[in-house]
């Protein structure tokens, strides 16, 4: 009897261990498809607005660039991978190394960091049914303050690795807040899909006034990795330069985004955005002078507005 006991608990203890195992394998399969987005890339960016959703509003032209970007892993511990975007801007005059946007990956984040419109972020924490097996992925500014995140669970089927966020508030684009004031958040599906060739960034937008609660428009944007062969070593070179200093500037931000339930910062200090200030102090970096200790703390902290 006591023998057949021993089968019967070791037939539910192999039974236990299983979906362990299983969800061991996914998440790995996870982590190849976020580090798969790392290397050099030849980016095309494509913008099309498709439907107007205002009697007078006219569909604006579709919007397209293309850039040379590599992307670097500058953080993995397992359970959160960080990704620095760096852009090579050519004017046809010389090459110019921009610090691009970055994606902070984390496995079962309980909580998400909304943008709530003009520079005021909100902590939303989320049921626990609905954080198993995801991944969370925030979205950080050139000067690594936030800028949005969703959270969702890759897929992978036959051939094909995809993982699709679930729908989440930004600011306005780059390519448009010094340009437009006729709406104030873009409200955005998200969407990364591992190709063999490199991997593809979709978007499914919707431009909103927050204060009318009106949509002008929708818009698609599918933004294309390649991986290409061509020379980083400028780009290497500054990140080289100056890759401890916006560690600093990561960490400073990734506590008070721990520490703080709303983010709210000021438009400017001393005449001066924060975008503008941080890379001041980059630029500092760059040139070899040593900065004050806690600069960056200070820098930052000078900015928060709670």
């Amino acid at each position: 009897m006591k023998r057949k006991l021993g089968i019967f608990f070791g037939v539910i203890a192999c039974l236990q261990v299983a979906p362990a195992l299983g969800e061991e394998k996914a998440f790995e399969k996870d982590r190849r498809a976020i580090l798969a987005m790392v290397g050099k890339f030849d980016v095309e960016f494509n913008f099309r607005e498709t439907v107007s959703l205002m009697q007078d509003y006219e569909l604006k032209k579709p919007y397209t660039a293309d850039a040379l970007e590599v992307v670097k892993v500058v953080e993995d511990s397992g359970k959160k991978i960080v990704l620095q975007h760096i852009l090579l801007a050519d004017n046809g005059l010389d090459v110019r190394v921009v610090k691009h946007w970055g994606q902070i990956w984390e496995y079962e984040d309980p909580i998400i960091l909304e943008y709530q419109g003009g520079r005021t972020w909100k902590k939303n924490r989320l049921a626990p049914s609905s954080v198993e097996g995801t991944w969370t992925q925030l979205v950080t500014q050139v000067d690594d303050s936030p800028r949005y995140e969703s959270w969702g669970k890759w897929v992978h089927e036959g051939n094909r690795s995809a993982w699709q966020g679930q729908d989440t508030n930004r600011p306005l684009p780059r390519r448009e807040y010094t340009k437009r004031s006729d709406y104030d958040i873009l409200r955005a599906i998200n969407r990364h899909v591992i190709t063999p060739e490199g991997w593809v960034h979709e978007q499914e937008n919707r431009k909103w006034v927050k204060s009318e609660n009106k949509f002008i428009c929708h818009e698609v944007g599918l933004n294309i990795y390649r991986r290409c062969e061509e020379d980083f070593s400028l780009a290497e070179k500054e990140w080289k330069a100056t890759h401890q200093f916006w560690r600093d500037v990561r960490s400073e931000w990734g506590r008070l985004m721990k520490e703080k339930n709303v983010i709210i910062y000021k438009k400017e200090v001393d005449g001066s955005s924060l975008v503008r200030s941080t890379f001041l102090l980059a630029r500092k970096v760059k040139k070899g002078e040593a900065l004050e200790e806690g600069a960056v703390i200070d820098l930052i902290s000078s900015f928060m507005d709670s």
